[in-house]
């Protein structure tokens, strides 16, 4: 027996439900949140238009790794993920560091994105608390998670597939604005070239923007960690 045989027998019990279309949605989902949604302003701040450009650098950083990633998947299907080939391929010290390494980002992670919901829903609900927001949606992430594999694949299916129409809408929207009147891409082409110019900070606002970028990609290697679970990893 391979030492990798040992690493996939301790998930003996898995229930393996999660389809090819639940698993593409999670990953679609994962760049889709807080991070864009709200980072975006953030990152738009450093960088300013150039933030295109900071973006586009951080979608190469994620596609490079999850081409990797995706070669060991399939030759690997394992929820343990990176964990496990770190200690298959280095030593079971690097698995361990990078189990936890990533548990910590996760952890922080959800924590950030909790706090975000929180504030939108202020905007909504001003009367009540933050608290009451934090405490709603963190125990509902507990439930679903914790209920089974095939909620989890249906929930994560249908949230993601609403903030990809989401996306959709604002795209439609923002074009609709730009050609109601002839004066919309001339707007644009100032708002672009003015205040500053193209990189009004810089190459430095441009790599603090990427930074932001891969806080915004967060979670697409969901996929590779719920593999584990997928019906059919290969697809």
């Amino acid at each position: 027996m391979s030492s990798f045989d040992e690493i996939q027998n301790r998930e003996a019990g898995l229930h393996k439900k999660l389809s090819a279309k639940q698993m593409g949605m999670i990953a679609i989902g994962g760049a889709i949140g807080t991070g864009l949604f709200m980072g975006s302003k953030f990152a738009i701040s450093f960088a300013g238009p150039a933030v295109i450009v900071s973006y586009a650098i951080g979608g190469l950083i994620a596609f490079a790794l999850m081409a990797c990633l995706a070669e060991m998947t399939v030759q690997h299907p394992t929820s343990g993920s990176f964990g496990a080939y770190a200690e298959h391929y280095i030593n079971p010290l690097a698995g361990f560091l990078v189990r936890y390494c990533y548990w910590a980002c996760i952890v922080l992670a959800v924590g950030t994105e909790i706090t975000a919901v929180a504030d939108y829903m202020k905007l909504w609900f001003p009367n009540v608390g933050s608290w009451v927001w934090i405490g709603f949606f963190s125990l509902t992430l507990l439930v679903v998670n914790a209920y089974s594999v095939k909620a989890f694949g249906l929930v994560e299916y249908w949230f993601s597939t609403i903030k990809v129409f989401a996306i959709i809408v604002f795209i439609l929207l923002s074009i609709g604005i730009l050609t109601q009147s002839n004066q919309g891409m001339t707007q644009v082409v100032t708002h672009l070239s003015g205040h500053g110019g193209f990189f009004p900070n810089g190459f430095s606002g441009v790599w603090i923007g990427v930074i932001i970028s891969i806080f915004s990609y967060l979670s697409i290697e969901m996929i590779a960690v719920a593999a584990g679970e997928a019906k059919d990893p290969e697809k």
